[in-house]
């Protein structure tokens, strides 16, 4: 991981994010195990993640799994130029085999404000979710970063088709940040998602590491105009702020039920 974060500080990268549980790939998580899991926030690992994040002067969101406030978490914590804390986000949406292992989902969904603008956070199966990515883009974020370990499963049109959709529904610019292929393997659909990198407001692929594992660096602009095509308005009006002020709230009571 230390080449990658040093090659994305030499192109001068403002924030770089790894997969899901990035800090612990590898080491399946079980009811017998957990115990040996770090701290996330003061454990060794960490640690060296913040020092990282400082020797390069960039934001870091790490990944990982270990015990957070008295919890059993998969979690991304949010690391600032220096090296401090600027925030944790605790997954919500946890799997079947996440609960058996003992893990305790999150319950809210917070937004980071960094020095160029707000993200926020999902992981992994959150996506699968659409009141994720709405939450995020109701309380403010303009990125949305989404490590995860997804692998296809349903297919690679599904995920592509997931992804473009969760970017336009929300009016936000979306990085997948996924597993590649075991270094000298080809890539193949279902095993391993790939094309790490980020999708803009309209849908569109801005830039992709592709489907070999490596580093996706690119620039976007956050004041950039999201112009809607018509909807009976002016071209000049902006398409995320439009989809926002005209949700309807009070018919969705549904959403609450089970």
């Amino acid at each position: 991981m230390e080449p990658l974060i040093a090659q994305a500080g030499e192109e001068k990268a403002d924030i770089i994010c790894f997969c899901e549980n990035a800090l612990g790939h590898g080491i399946e998580p079980t009811l017998e195990n957990r115990n040996a899991y770090e701290d996330v926030l003061d454990g060794p690992d960490m640690k060296w993640a913040a020092g990282q994040a400082a020797k390069h002067g960039l934001y870091l969101i790490m990944p990982t799994v270990g015990h957070h406030q008295g919890k059993f978490q998969n979690v991304s914590v949010v690391l600032d130029r220096k090296g401090n804390t600027v925030g944790i986000y605790e997954k919500v949406h946890l799997t079947k085999g996440e609960r058996d292992s003992g893990k305790i989902g999150g319950d809210s969904w917070p937004v980071f404000d960094l020095d160029f603008g707000r993200i926020g956070i999902m992981i992994c199966h959150d996506m699968h979710f659409p009141e994720s990515a709405r939450c995020l883009a109701l309380n403010g974020a303009e990125i949305i970063f989404w490590p995860t370990h997804y692998a296809g499963l349903w297919g690679d049109d599904y995920i592509m088709a997931l992804l473009r959709a969760t970017a336009v529904h929300n009016g936000v610019f979306l990085a997948s940040i996924s597993l590649g292929p075991e270094p000298g393997q080809p890539w193949v659909s279902n095993r391993a998602l790939s094309r790490s990198g980020l999708i803009g407001p309209r849908g569109e692929w801005r830039f992709s590491a592709g489907f070999q594992p490596g580093l996706a660096i690119g620039s976007i602009d956050l004041d950039e105009p999201l112009d809607r095509p018509w909807f009976s308005g002016s071209m000049e009006d902006d398409y995320r702020e439009m989809y926002l002020a005209d949700r309807r709230p009070d018919t969705y009571g549904r959403l609450m039920e089970r």
